[in-house]
Formats: C-alpha cells, sequence, structure tokens
C-alpha cells in the first residue's frame, strides 16, 4: 500500500504545479485553478503523511 501512496502523493505534487502553468498561459481559468490545487492538495496531505509516517509497531511480541 506504501508504493501506491508515495506514487499518488508524486503525482499530486505534478497536480499542483500544472495549473498554474496552464493559467499563465491562458488555458485555464482562475476558478478551475483554485478547485484543482485545493483538490490536490488534500490528496498530498493524506498520501504523503500515509507514505512518509513510519508505522507503529507491535508492543506485544
Amino acid at each position: 500500500m506504501r508504493p501506491i501512496a508515495k506514487i499518488t502523493a508524486l503525482m499530486s505534487i505534478l497536480l499542483l504545479t500544472l495549473p498554474s502553468v496552464f493559467y499563465l498561459a491562458g488555458e485555464a481559468s482562475l476558478d478551475s485553478v483554485k478547485q484543482l490545487m485545493i483538490l490536490a492538495t488534500i490528496v498530498w496531505f493524506v498520501s504523503a503523511s500515509y507514505w512518509m509516517w513510519p508505522r507503529a509497531k507491535n508492543s506485544a511480541g
């Protein structure tokens, strides 16, 4: 599951950068850029926190 979270996190970083480039090129509206970037930020926080935080180990043995 961690490799999937890693790929998802990296793809969301890409989704954070591409809309701003499209906006600067005049290909996207500001509202659509904001919506995509908010969605990508939420996806990144969820997937990166699962990917980067270590798992709790079972102390029972």
